[in-house]
């Protein structure tokens, strides 16, 4: 079902000229004889038929947006005009609860024939400036270029729970032939003759969300195969979510295969120090400094939406992707959810703790049993993992390909985002314990007194490493669903 936001966006007349770079021609701009009336239409379902990896959609979600500013531009290139207005949120009315922003605002614009028309909702300040100092006949290919900038430069949660999110043209083929001796009242009714074109406009990024399963009995419970047995061994207190490894760069108007800028579409890690080269320059860990409590929700496939529309943040992510091959995604250049999980081990030392409140503990590999010192749990013959302050830590894909995993082909293969998509994961159940550390985020390195930490930055997605069950869903705003079960031998990571 296709749900979308619809508003018009109309202009007056006012005179701006915009400010020239010295490197760039004369931008000759609103000669003005007469006015235009612009259709925008908000996102609905996304339209990703080149994407294969474009995985089990369900539905769409309208999101909770709010404008701030809204900019049009009218490229008129026989004539090598470029028209434009920005206007701020006092020059027009939210957006209804029927998602229609009311024509009260008409654009003047340059007669001629094939117009092309581009929009930016709640534009960057940067990117603004740049389009708004180009030329009629550089326009298209300025739209059309990357902008260096993070998820928080473009998009924000603001504090009465809506989102300003910069959106611009879903493509760049909205052309109109603007008639000259067309009034304002005239382009404001719009309907034929009124100089009126619609254009679809998309989020310039991705979003991330996370619930959990209902605690019971204050808690998770973990699990371990024990003698061959699943057995309890500690309790989840608490848990959190960030999102790492997002882009430092984005296209202003989406490539049609949806790739993303070179840095870091063609970015595949080979080794560990060509990894750590990169990824500071390339990728944005910014999102690794801010953890959320993860909602607790009962799961149902039907209505994901409820949950994200009153979660008490957002947290936004630039996209990333590579060329459709297993070979090319790589733990080290694909977004991850990092979960941060506090946990009450059951037994310490073969006793009930003494502490009341998660502590840092030694977990014995193979017999699965917990320890106050790592010298206690080596003398049982084993290599011991320290957890400080009972914190364990899990990552997982935004958008795997997959769920189901044989010895012949285990999945995930592929995990690409692309913008205009909540990616949602929801965790069923703890069935394996984590990690002490993250290695794909710069700042948690690992403990050489740990064992190896399976997370290897060139590694591919699959490995037989898993840790807990989770059913993942995405959303664009388009919805696709995911089902986890991680248990021992592996399904994920």
């Amino acid at each position: 079902m296709k749900l979308y936001k619809l508003f018009f966006i109309t202009a007056i007349a006012i005179g701006f000229m915009a400010c020239n770079a010295d490197d760039q021609p004369e931008v000759l701009q609103q000669e003005g004889d007469s006015y235009a009336s612009i259709t925008v239409k908000f996102p609905g379902k996304a339209t990703t038929r080149a994407l294969p990896e474009d995985y089990n959609q369900n539905g769409t979600w309208t999101g909770r947006d709010t404008l701030e500013t809204v900019d049009v531009f009218l490229v008129n290139v026989a004539k090598g005009v470029v028209d434009y207005n920005s206007f701020s949120k006092s020059a027009f009315q939210e957006i209804d609860v029927n998602g229609v922003l009311h024509p009260n605002l008409a654009l003047k614009a340059t007669a001629g024939e094939s117009v092309r028309v581009y929009v930016v909702i709640n534009g960057e300040a940067g990117i603004l400036s740049t389009l708004k100092a180009t030329s009629a006949t550089n326009f298209a290919t300025a739209f059309a270029a990357s902008a260096e900038k993070v998820a928080a430069q473009v998009a924000r949660l603001n504090a009465n729970g809506k989102e300003t999110i910069m959106m611009t043209n879903d493509v760049d083929n909205y052309v109109i032939n603007v008639v000259g001796g067309v009034s304002e009242e005239v382009a404001k009714a719009g309907g034929a003759g009124s100089n009126n074109v619609l254009v679809n406009v998309e989020r310039v990024v991705s979003r991330a969300f996370m619930t959990v399963t209902p605690a019971t009995g204050g808690g998770w419970p973990v699990k371990a195969v024990v003698g061959g047995i699943e057995t309890q061994i500690a309790t989840v207190t608490g848990v959190s979510y960030a999102v790492g490894q997002s882009n430092k760069n984005f296209y202003i108007m989406k490539k049609s295969d949806y790739t993303v800028p070179a840095p870091v579409y063609g970015f595949i890690p080979a080794a560990l120090a060509d990894w750590t080269s990169v990824n500071m320059t390339n990728f944005d860990y910014a999102g690794l400094t801010s953890f959320t409590s993860v909602t607790e929700w009962t799961y149902d496939a039907a209505n994901v939406s409820t949950p994200l529309a009153t979660e008490a943040t957002s947290k936004f992510v630039l996209p990333v992707n590579h060329a459709n091959a297993r070979e090319n995604y790589k733990k080290g250049n694909t977004t991850y959810f990092e979960i941060r999980a506090t946990f009450m081990p059951l037994m310490v030392d073969g006793a009930t703790p003494a502490f009341t409140v998660p502590t840092t503990v030694f977990w014995g590999e193979n017999d699965k049993k917990f320890y106050s010192t790592r010298a206690l749990a080596e003398a049982q013959g084993q290599k011991a993992t320290e957890f400080t302050n009972g914190i364990m830590k899990y990552v997982l894909w935004l958008n795997p390909n997959s769920m189901v995993s044989t010895p012949a082909d285990p999945n995930p293969k592929v995990s690409p985002t692309i913008r205009n998509q909540v990616y949602h994961a929801h965790i069923n159940e703890f069935l394996r314990m984590g990690l002490p550390n993250n290695p794909l985020n710069p700042v948690d390195p690992d403990d050489s007194d740990n064992p190896d930490n399976p997370i290897n930055p060139e590694d591919l997605l699959k490995t037989d490493y898993t840790y807990l069950s989770v059913s993942v869903k995405v959303l664009p705003w388009t919805i696709h669903s995911y089902q986890y079960s991680l248990t021992d031998p592996g399904t994920m990571y």
